[in-house]
C-alpha cells in the first residue's frame, strides 16, 4: 500500500470497509478469522466468510463496531501463499488470491482454501477448485487443474483496468503460482 495507508489505515478499518479489491478481507476469509462485533450492551462473533454480504457491505449493524479479530493458528504441515497482479505498485489489484493448504502424513492435500479478491462483490471462495485438491498429491497437473477450475468458478466483471477474460487468465496464473509456494511451505 501507499505510505499514507500504511501509516494511518487499520486492519479493522480495511475489514469493515469491505472493498472487494482489498487484500485483508480475502486473507481473513482464507485464514478463517473470527470478528467480534460490539454494541452497547453486548457483542457477537461472526466468521469472516459470513461477515461479507455484498459490494462494500458487511454483517455489521449500524450500532456495532468491529472491536476484535482472531486469526486462528494453522495446524502443522500447513502452507500459505498470497499473490496479486496490479498495474503499478500500490494500485488495487486486478486479481488476487490467498491460498491455504494442509498436507497429510502421506504428502497428499488434506485441506485447501482458495479465496480471491477483485473478482466479485467481495472475497470469493473457490470451493470447487479447493475440493478438487483434497486427496490429491501436489503436482503440476493437479495445480493446473485447480487453477483452471478456479478460473471457471469466478464470474468477474471487466473494468477499465482488466477485462473479464483477462481476470480469468490472471486467476489461472496467480493460483498456480500461489499453490506451488503454499505446497512447498507445507512440505518444508
Amino acid at each position: 500500500a501507499h505510505p499514507q495507508i500504511r501509516s494511518r489505515g487499520t486492519v479493522g478499518g480495511s475489514l469493515a470497509h469491505a472493498d472487494p479489491a482489498a487484500e485483508l478481507p480475502a486473507l481473513a476469509v482464507a485464514l478463517g478469522a473470527r470478528l467480534r462485533l460490539q454494541r452497547q450492551g453486548g457483542d457477537r462473533w461472526v466468521e469472516a466468510e459470513q461477515f461479507y454480504t455484498g459490494l462494500f457491505s458487511t454483517a455489521l449493524a449500524a450500532d456495532e463496531l468491529l472491536t476484535e479479530i482472531v486469526w486462528p493458528a494453522l495446524p502443522g504441515r500447513s502452507g500459505c501463499a498470497f499473490d496479486e497482479a496490479a498495474r503499478r505498485h500500490g494500485d488495487y489489484a486486478q486479481v488476487g488470491v490467498a491460498v491455504v493448504v494442509r498436507l497429510d502424513d502421506g504428502g497428499r492435500c488434506a485441506a485447501a482454501r482458495l479465496v480471491y479478491l477483485a473478482v466479485g462483490d467481495g472475497p470469493f471462495v473457490a470451493g470447487g477448485a479447493a475440493a478438487a485438491l483434497v486427496g490429491a498429491t501436489p503436482s503440476e497437473e493437479t495445480i493446473a487443474a485447480a487453477a483452471a477450475s478456479a478460473a471457471a468458478e469466478i464470474d468477474p466483471t471487466g473494468d477499465i483496468h482488466a477485462s473479464a477474460d483477462f481476470k480469468r487468465y490472471l486467476t489461472r496464473t496467480l493460483t498456480a503460482r500461489a499453490l506451488r509456494r503454499a505446497f512447498a511451505r507445507a512440505a518444508a
